[in-house]
């Protein structure tokens, strides 16, 4: 379906909408094809009309974070992409040490206002890109905490336009995992969070971001983590074991800082960065014998089939 169609099929859908909208702009690896039709919607309603229009014509919809952990192939994106930061980005203490935060928030704009509130909790996602939602969806984390330790409750709209208020008991979170209903979208999430003293959190806040500065490439473009760390190891040792540091494929690259990160050296494709992930799958196996699984998320369509 082209992107006028799609223009005025949601023409009675409030928010800004964008047509062919280049994903180079809404992704940290500042890569990836046109968006067929881009829109944010203004609240719950909006949201609601969208699902319904994608599911009587049957058109692909998919919702859009901060692009900080996906691919985006050069032949970009069919159908409908929702993006939440505008009409669902609202953080806020409900009651003492709970804090209710929007899908489309960014986590460091929750973490922010944690330190802001002195509340403790936050600290172990200083520096983690990304939305709220997204963090949620990914269990985003690091080795001294993750999402999972902080929610209490989530609300959902279904594929169908029923929002739903999911328990912390209701969802399975495991590494870099949970299991929200398909097709449904993340609203907002309840979490708890202790009272602390501000400069205990600022010191400790202070302390993890210069360690994340030393350790990974956060001046150059990348989608964070590209693999998943296999159990009982750590990816990024073994793509250094394979001698793969700054291999690269056109201007995608192995950083030097951090075996586990590709960066966009300036002008890299997809095309580029899928071919290098391709060398390091088959190069660790052939070393170690261990098959290494993407984090992140690979979406779009390839430019012959655009």
């Amino acid at each position: 379906m082209r992107s006028e169609e799609l223009k005025v099929i949601f023409e009675d859908v409030q928010g800004e909408k964008r047509l062919k909208e280049s994903m180079r702009n809404y992704t940290s690896f500042h890569i990836g094809g046109a968006a067929d039709f881009l829109i944010f919607p203004e609240g719950t309603d909006d949201l609601r009309k969208i699902l319904y229009l994608c599911n009587k014509y049957k058109i692909p919809l998919f919702v859009l974070g901060f692009g900080t952990n996906i691919l985006v192939k050069d032949g970009g994106i069919r159908g409908v992409i929702v993006s939440l930061d505008k009409g669902f980005s609202e953080v806020r203490v409900v009651e003492g040490e709970t804090v209710t935060a929007g899908a489309g928030a960014g986590l460091q704009t929750m973490v922010g206002f944690a330190l802001k509130n002195e509340l403790s909790g936050m600290e172990f996602a200083v520096g983690i890109p990304g939305s709220v939602g997204g963090a949620l969806v990914m269990n985003a984390g690091t080795e001294v905490g993750e999402m999972e330790d902080i929610v209490q409750e989530v609300r959902i709209m279904t594929s169908d336009g029923e929002i739903r208020t999911l328990k912390k008991g209701d969802i399975k979170f495991s590494y870099r995992y949970s299991n929200f209903p398909a097709g449904s979208i993340l609203l907002e999430t309840d979490t708890l969070l202790k009272k602390g003293k501000g400069k205990n959190i600022k010191r400790e806040m202070e302390l993890f971001i210069h360690k994340r500065r030393l350790k990974q490439p956060l001046s150059f473009n990348s989608a964070g983590s590209v693999f998943k760390n296999p159990p009982g190891d750590f990816a990024g040792r073994l793509v250094e074991s394979a001698g793969l540091k700054g291999f690269h494929v056109g201007d995608a690259m192995l950083s030097y800082v951090h075996a586990n990160f590709i960066i966009n050296r300036g002008n890299a494709t997809a095309r580029d960065v899928l071919r290098l992930i391709e060398i390091v799958k088959e190069k660790v196996f052939t070393k170690t014998g261990v098959s290494l699984e993407e984090e992140i998320k690979i979406i779009g369509e390839d430019v012959e089939n655009n």
